[in-house]
Order: C-alpha cells, then structure tokens, then sequence
C-alpha cells in the first residue's frame, strides 16, 4: 500500500496502524490523503478522481474500485473548527468509511441500493471508531480517548 500524504494531520504510521486494525480485506493499494484543496491539484497527475463535491468540501471521501484507491479530505473536516484532535478523528472516521466501501467492493458486498451501502459504511465506521477507542487513542498519541457521534 502506498500512502501519498503531507502528514501534516495524519502520519503514514498512523494511518497504516489504523488500517492494521482492520485487517488485510481493508488494505488499498494507495491513500491520497488531502490535507487542503491545494493537493488536490497537486497530487492531480497522479490522482485523476476528484469531483466538484471534493473541491468544495462536500465529500470527506471517496472510494475508487477500478483503480483500489481511497481519497480523503481532511480540509472538509470543520464541524468542530480547528481542533486538531476532531480533525483527526473525523478524518479516521470517513477513512474506515471509504474503506468499508473497499471492503464491501472486494468480498462482493455491494447492496444495490447506495443509501444502504452509504448506511453500511457509516455505521461501520462508528462502530469501529468507538469500539477502538482505546487503540486509535494509543496510535494517535491523544491523552484522553475519543468518539464518534452519528448525526440522523
């Protein structure tokens, strides 16, 4: 797995820990993980899937089956300002999401409708997100543990 990354926010080590947790079924082949709208256009002859959505922070992420790669947006992370550790959480949050999406691509657990695959992802995540909190807290060096609460 490749991870192309600022880090900044988020470290490779980190992120590869995390994806550890998971489990090989969860393992792209490479992480663009963008830090600001910037590296979207930077990373841009290397990375030829960003929409609009992305652009102006709609999206914490996507999932490109053709290609196994996973897109993360952390500069759409601004729910709870600038807080660094709720930056990271979130962004740990859509990552598992997307690579739900992986997950569900690569063992033909697709549902035929996407707001149960987008349900399926979310639910994932926070689940594992809260569930983990003690590990992820240890793998980002937070003093106090942290979770994820799902707005309906």
């Amino acid at each position: 797995m490749k991870i192309i990354n600022n880090q900044n926010i988020l470290t490779n080590k980190q992120i590869e820990s995390i994806i550890k947790l998971l489990g090989k079924d969860y393992t792209p082949q490479r992480i663009f993980v963008y830090e600001t709208r910037f590296d979207l256009i930077k990373y841009y002859p290397q990375s030829f899937n960003f929409s609009l959505e992305e652009f102006r922070g709609e999206l914490e992420g996507s999932y490109d089956p053709a290609a196994d790669i996973v897109y993360l947006c952390i500069f759409s992370q601004t729910d709870d300002g600038d807080d660094l550790h709720s930056k990271q959480l979130y962004s740990l949050h859509a990552l598992a999401h997307e690579l739900r999406h992986r997950y569900q691509y690569v063992n033909n657990r697709l549902f035929h409708d996407d707001a149960k695959s987008e349900k399926d992802a979310d639910t994932f995540a926070t689940n594992f997100i809260n569930r983990n909190s003690s590990k992820i807290s240890k793998i980002m060096g937070w003093q106090e543990e942290w979770t994820v609460e799902e707005e309906d």
